[in-house]
């Protein structure tokens, strides 16, 4: 009797023992996989960083319209204007600095340009104009808008305080792939330089080209020309 005691005894001692090494070996298995699933979040987090994932932020801008002075070449004497004297001047007033390679300009409205050749002999194009810039960098524009924006384009970034001016001119003369493009109506084969109704509303959008985000919505009537 004593020894089939001992025996149960023993048997049960050693079924606790047996469990309580399982229940251990579980423990460490689950920390284990916690541990596994934490450093797998921080390489993501530190690669998605290292990429410009996780940190990238659209700049946030308030850019104004100073004011757009222009014409049509075609239109009434005192309301004419050529290209090169259609202008608008927009200031950065407060917020992000924004990178000129990154950052695109989109203006729409009544307007004009020519289908070919911008020196007379080409077909001459009015109604719905949009104008589109790329980006705000000198390349594959006119030399004059680096001219009057030296200030603004010297170390890359349209900084708060700054004067950006635009111009009909401001394509790229005989280059097909100029960073200026200018479309009216349903033609994009134009000479990509253009006008604007003087008297008529112009909207203006200043869009983060990274982010495909709108920085400012501005809407302005074109003055006339002062002679």
């Amino acid at each position: 009797m004593k020894a089939c005691i001992q025996v149960r005894l023993k048997s049960f001692f050693s079924s606790k023992s047996g469990s309580g090494a399982a229940v251990q070996v579980i423990g460490s298995l689950i920390l284990l996989m916690i541990l596994f699933i934490l450093v797998g979040l921080a390489a993501s987090s530190f690669f998605d960083s290292s990429r410009g994932g996780a940190s990238f932020r659209s700049p946030v801008a308030k850019i104004n319209i100073e004011f757009y002075e222009g014409g049509l070449p075609w239109a009434p004497e005192d309301d004419r204007a050529k290209f090169k004297e259609n202008f608008i001047v927009l200031e950065h007033n407060g917020g992000d600095s924004l990178p000129l390679k990154s950052t695109s300009i989109r203006i729409s409205g009544y307007g004009n340009a020519y289908q070919g050749i911008a020196n007379g002999s080409g077909k001459p194009l009015k109604g719905d104009t949009l104008v589109f810039y790329h980006d705000l960098s000198p390349e594959k524009k006119n030399t004059d808008y680096e001219t009057r924006n030296l200030a603004v384009l010297k170390d890359g970034f349209w900084d708060v305080g700054e004067r950006l001016v635009l111009c009909g001119d401001d394509s790229a003369e005989g280059t097909p792939d100029s960073s200026v493009k200018v479309s009216v109506g349903k033609v994009e084969d134009t000479s990509d330089n253009y006008g604007f109704k003087a008297g008529s509303e112009i909207t203006l959008k200043v869009i983060d080209a990274e982010g495909r985000n709108v920085i400012a919505d501005r809407i302005a009537v074109v003055e006339c020309v002062k002679n």
